[in-house]
């Protein structure tokens, strides 16, 4: 009987101690870490998953984190890291579908920007969705912005004067759409719109804001459904238009990511040979075209998703199937390597190494793991590598 006891006592405790060694990594949402650990032949720092259905973008934090915006179960969804990808919160804003840009504010809190479209209405379409919270996560606002057709935003930037912009889709009727700037005061008050095309169908896609308080983004103008042309337009600081491009490319072409050079111009990446093919674009100044290259190989790339300039000069991209690649100024290929679970954001840090995140399809509604890791380029042996 003692024996039995004891027997019963002993698997009690087991199952006890199971359970309780099992609520922290529900509580951690699944994170994994694996320092010095090799992903595809390449050596990583570490890589977090978190819960979530998909992921559109992630940004540095002021306090060394991240954060990263995305949807689960159709609402948009904030997740907080620290330096180590750890999480520290995350949060569902059930008012809105999915949250494609989001940017730390001057006040330590977010901006984050996206679409909502109800699904219990006959003829409900998205609308622009645009939500500022506190450093927790938390909703100081939210509004909803639209027409009575198509309408949602892809980026967010706050401008030099506290005021909030976004570029994106306005009013599209699924053959007709503009692309569209859009200002909101600190409060989430309307305060300007300005709409851009140059032929029937027009999106933005990337905002920046200049230094010297000019905007900049990229996206596309062609037909709804095909011919498309990369598109950059630059606007002052009222979204009055000061000069807009569009340049075809091997056949169609689209632009996702863009950032400043050196010189004062701008690189934008996209898409070319009609989904098939990764693209850069250099602009200068005045948005003369310095040089477009369409990297056509045997593979399928359909485009890079994002780009940041590399502190030893030239670019890091990733595309839409986790290739990070590094090019020098002028667009020439120094490495191509493929990694898996990330490819939507590229972030370069103070030490040189970088933090790869993201996960999705940029043109439908198909995202997967939400995933963020860190690597060491020069940890990358690319004697063995060729340029993609």
């Amino acid at each position: 009987m003692i024996k039995q006891l004891l027997f019963l006592l002993i698997i009690s405790l087991f199952f006890w101690t199971c359970a309780e060694d099992e609520e922290p990594l529900a509580e951690d949402c699944a994170g994994v870490t694996d320092v010095d650990a090799v992903l595809n032949g390449i050596p990583i720092k570490w890589i977090r998953t978190y819960v979530g259905d998909e992921s559109w973008c992630v940004q540095k934090t002021s306090d060394d984190g991240f954060i990263i915006s995305g949807a689960s179960n159709y609402s948009g969804l904030l997740i907080k890291t620290d330096c180590d990808g750890e999480k520290e919160w995350h949060q569902i804003y059930e008012n809105s579908t999915s949250l494609y840009g989001v940017r730390q504010t001057a006040d330590g809190g977010f901006i984050a920007t996206g679409y909502y479209e109800c699904d219990t209405l006959p003829g409900c379409y998205p609308d622009i969705y645009l939500l500022k919270t506190n450093s927790s996560g938390t909703i100081e606002w939210e509004i909803s912005d639209g027409t009575s057709n198509n309408d949602w935003a892809r980026d967010v930037v706050q401008t030099q004067d506290g005021n909030f912009v976004i570029t994106g889709t306005w009013n599209d009727d699924g053959w007709n759409s503009k692309a569209m700037l859009r200002k909101y005061n600190s409060s989430g008050d309307f305060m300007w719109g300005q709409l851009y095309s140059s032929s029937t169908a027009n999106e933005g896609n990337s905002l920046i804001e200049t230094s010297d308080g000019s905007l900049v983004f990229v996206g596309y103008s062609g037909e709804q459904h095909g011919a498309y042309k990369h598109f950059m337009v630059k606007a002052d600081s009222d979204g009055e238009q000061i000069w807009k491009k569009k340049t075809a490319s091997v056949g169609d072409a689209l632009l996702y990511a863009v950032c400043e050079t050196p010189s004062a111009g701008f690189v934008s990446a996209g898409f070319c040979n009609s989904w098939r093919s990764n693209l850069l674009v250099e602009r200068n100044g005045s948005g003369s075209l310095a040089w477009q290259d369409c990297f056509i190989d045997e593979s399928s790339h359909y485009g890079y998703y994002d780009m940041t300039p590399s502190s030893d000069g030239g670019y890091y991209l990733i595309d839409d199937i986790c290739y990070l690649t590094k090019t020098d100024e002028s667009g020439n290929i120094s490495f191509s390597v493929q990694l898996a679970h990330v490819n939507q954001s590229v972030i370069e840090l103070d030490d040189g190494d970088l933090v790869i995140g993201g996960f999705g399809f940029r043109e439908g509604n198909s995202g997967g793991p939400i995933s963020l890791l860190r690597l060491d380029p020069s940890n990358i042996n690319t004697s063995n590598l060729t340029a993609e």
